[in-house]
């Protein structure tokens, strides 16, 4: 059972305190179902180009790891929930912002991006932390499955919502309204977050034991190296889809359709695999997941109109949940066989966050360096269908280290 891990009370098979963090964590994900997408299109748009988008990531990502740092430093007497907390204030705060600056932003693109990092780094920081402290850990592939299912739900809703908004408010007003939408559901989910236990203190470990227990741990080197490679794939899906569908329509409303596509997908997927995967089965179903983002990258060979980023979004939301879910599972698993991972989960989640960011920021830099020779499009497609096919690797990686069964867990941590 997680570390102080309550009776199971809920019809779902969650603790309470699961439960809230069920909540708090799918109101703020709501408010980046409805603003998230549309802050990079508004970067795209005051820029007119695809060097706004790149520019606010890279400044989004830069922060990330160094953040994670500063918050294990600053708050490693205090529980995972303070910083989460904190994360979702400042996030409030970068929405705030927006609204004050208008088109006045386009002037700070790469420092609110890095703003924007900063917020989230504190926000995923403590989320990361509290899934392991508040969810037992033979339902933590039943948690993920969940918030993906209700995250995707309101997914579906949400980029709908924002993009009819902003399609028929002339000017940058229908992203004003959107941010104010999100700016009042992070306030939602910060009220929402009282309810999640506090957990354990953090247990501050030397900065340099982030980087022993790779050294120490055979399985968490070579999880590490997955979870980068993991990064280059995020690094580069994130904007694929919004750039391309914008290129083709120069229509926020499609960007609507297609996030609400792409979440639908992901919906269905998400209910399938929460219903039907087992520990066992869990390299078959990541193996089926990235033949089909791989499969969508292709799709984009074969044509760029909008018929065609649209199936793009739709195969890409189907399969993506069938690597995601395990593979977000698998790590955890390999953390809980650590006997001391109570004082040292800290040390993980930052090595972890350092290689995630690694590789989305090196995707970024290629794109970014790459389109000084070749056109945009053609980048960004390469770079979908190559960073897809390299998430093989990290199914042949990981094929060694899944538990066959939950009883396997437990006696792992005997």
């Amino acid at each position: 059972m997680a570390m102080g891990g309550m009776q199971v009370d809920s019809p779902f098979r969650l603790s309470r305190g699961a439960l809230w963090l069920l909540f708090t964590f799918s109101g703020a994900q709501t408010a980046n179902a409805i603003a998230a997408v549309f802050v990079n299109l508004f970067m795209l748009v005051l820029a007119h180009n695809l060097s706004g988008l790149v520019l606010f990531n890279i400044g989004y990502f830069v922060p990330l790891t160094v953040t994670f740092y500063v918050a294990a430093k600053i708050f490693h007497d205090k529980p995972p929930l303070l910083p989460y907390r904190i994360g979702l204030l400042l996030t409030m705060i970068f929405y705030a912002t927006l609204l004050i600056l208008s088109h006045h932003a386009n002037q700070l693109i790469f420092f609110l991006g890095f703003f924007y990092g900063v917020a989230q780094g504190f926000y995923w920081f403590g989320f990361n932390l509290m899934t392991f402290d508040t969810i037992d850990p033979a339902l933590r592939m039943r948690f993920f499955g969940m918030s993906q299912a209700l995250n995707s739900i309101t997914g579906i809703l949400a980029p709908l919502f924002a993009g009819f908004i902003i399609s028929t408010i002339p000017g940058l007003g229908g992203y004003l309204i959107v941010f104010a939408a999100a700016l009042t559901l992070y306030s939602v989910a910060f009220f929402l977050s009282q309810g999640v236990p506090k957990g354990p203190p953090m247990h501050l470990q030397p900065v340099i034991d982030s980087w022993r227990i790779i050294t120490e741990y055979r399985n968490w080197a070579a999880i590490i190296k997955t979870i980068a490679v993991r990064g280059t794939r995020e690094g580069i899906a994130n904007l694929a889809g919004l750039f391309l569908i914008f290129m083709a329509t120069h229509n926020a409303a499609y960007v609507g359709i297609y996030t609400a596509l792409n979440a639908l997908a992901r919906m269905a997927s998400s209910l399938l695999i929460t219903r039907h995967v087992r520990y066992g089965r869990q390299i078959a179903f990541m193996t089926l997941g990235v033949a089909g983002i791989s499969g969508a990258g292709i799709l984009l060979v074969v044509g760029q109109s909008w018929p065609w980023v649209l199936a793009y979004g739709v195969l890409f939301g189907l399969s993506l949940p069938f690597y995601m879910i395990p593979s977000e599972n698998i790590p955890l698993s390999v953390m809980d066989q650590d006997p001391q991972i109570t004082v040292r989960r800290v040390s993980y989640t930052l090595s972890r966050e350092v290689a995630l960011n690694t590789g989305r920021l090196l995707t970024l830099a290629v794109l970014a360096l790459g389109t000084l020779w070749l056109p945009q499009e053609t980048m960004i497609i390469g770079l979908i269908i190559l960073t897809s096919i390299s998430q093989f690797w990290n199914i042949s990686i990981m094929a060694g280290m899944v538990p066959k069964s939950r009883d396997a867990i437990a006696a792992s941590k005997k």
